[in-house]
C-alpha cells in the first residue's frame, strides 16, 4: 500500500512539474506523452489535482497550474527571501554554464556588485560582493541606464567618466546606441576588459513598475563575447527572468530606490 501511495504521490508531481515547464496549456493526451503514463492515470491524476485546486481545466480540456500552485509558490519565495532566492538563481546559472556571474545594481551613480557567483581562470576572481566599480564602462551600466532620459545622464555624468573598457574615451553617441540597443535586443555585451582577457554580457532585472533595476552579467574568457552567445545567452535570460519574477513578488528597496531617485534627478 505505502508504494503504491509513493507511485502515486510521484506521477501527481510529474503532472504538476510538466505543467510547470511547459509554455502553455496542456490536453490530457499531451501529458500522458510527455509524463509516460497511462491516459487512465492522467485522467484519475488530474481530476484529483483539479478538484484541490492545484489544476485548472480549461474549455476544451486544456489543463494548466491552478491556484494552490501558486500560492505554495509565493509562501516559498517569502520564506526564502530575495536574497536567498537571487543567490540559488546565480549560482545555478555559474554551474550550468562555467562562468562566474553576478547581479547589479546602480546607487549614488556607481555599479555595485549586489551578488556574485563562481570563478575564473586567467586573472579574474569573483568579485568582492558590496564592492563598487566604475560605472560607465560596465555592461550593467548600459543595461541599467537603458531606460533613463539621456538628459538626465548628461546633467549627472561627467563626460571625462565615459571610459570603454580599455580605458579609452567613449562618446556619448556610442554610449546612448549600445545602450538602446541592448534595451531592444534584451542583453548587452561589452569585450576587452583586463587587457583583453575577458568579455561580460548582461541581461536586464525588472521591477513590477517595468523599470530596470538591476542587471545579472556573466563574465566570459576572451576578448570576444560571441563565441558564447549561442550557449550563454539562453540561461542568462532564463535567470534573468526568474530574477525578474523574484523581484516583483518581494521587492528590492535598494536596487528600486536608488534607481528611481536617479530617474528623478
Amino acid at each position: 500500500m505505502i508504494g503504491k501511495r509513493a507511485n502515486g504521490t510521484e506521477r501527481a508531481l510529474d503532472l504538476i512539474e510538466a505543467l510547470s515547464d511547459a509554455d502553455a496549456p496542456l490536453s490530457r493526451a499531451q501529458l500522458a506523452q510527455i509524463t509516460g503514463m497511462p491516459r487512465s492515470t492522467v485522467y484519475t491524476l488530474s481530476n484529483l489535482l483539479i478538484g484541490r485546486g492545484w489544476l485548472i481545466e480549461q474549455q476544451g480540456g486544456q489543463i494548466l497550474l491552478g491556484p494552490k500552485a501558486g500560492f505554495v509558490s509565493n509562501r516559498y519565495i517569502h520564506q526564502h527571501g530575495l536574497d536567498a532566492l537571487a543567490r540559488q538563481v546565480l549560482s545555478e546559472l555559474s554551474r550550468r554554464t562555467g562562468h562566474p556571474c553576478e547581479i547589479d545594481i546602480l546607487d549614488r551613480w556607481e555599479h555595485v556588485v549586489a551578488i556574485s557567483e563562481g570563478r575564473i581562470a586567467s586573472g579574474y576572481l569573483r568579485p568582492v560582493e558590496g564592492a563598487r566599480l566604475p560605472l560607465m564602462p560596465t555592461a550593467a551600466a548600459r543595461v541599467i541606464l537603458s531606460d533613463v532620459p539621456e538628459a538626465i545622464l548628461r546633467a549627472r555624468i561627467d563626460q571625462a567618466l565615459l571610459r570603454d573598457a580599455a580605458n579609452g574615451p567613449l562618446a556619448w553617441e556610442r554610449f546612448f546606441q549600445e545602450a538602446q540597443e541592448g534595451l531592444l535586443r534584451g542583453y548587452v555585451t561589452v569585450e576587452g576588459w583586463l587587457g583583453g582577457t575577458v568579455s561580460t554580457l548582461a541581461c536586464p532585472v525588472h521591477a513590477a513598475s517595468r523599470q530596470i533595476v538591476a542587471s545579472v552579467c556573466m563574465i566570459l574568457p576572451g576578448s570576444k563575447a560571441a563565441p558564447f552567445l549561442d550557449t550563454c545567452l539562453p540561461p542568462l535570460q532564463e535567470a534573468a527572468e526568474k530574477l525578474t519574477g523574484i523581484v516583483q513578488r518581494l521587492g528590492w528597496p535598494d536596487a528600486e530606490n536608488g534607481k528611481s531617485l536617479m530617474c528623478a534627478e
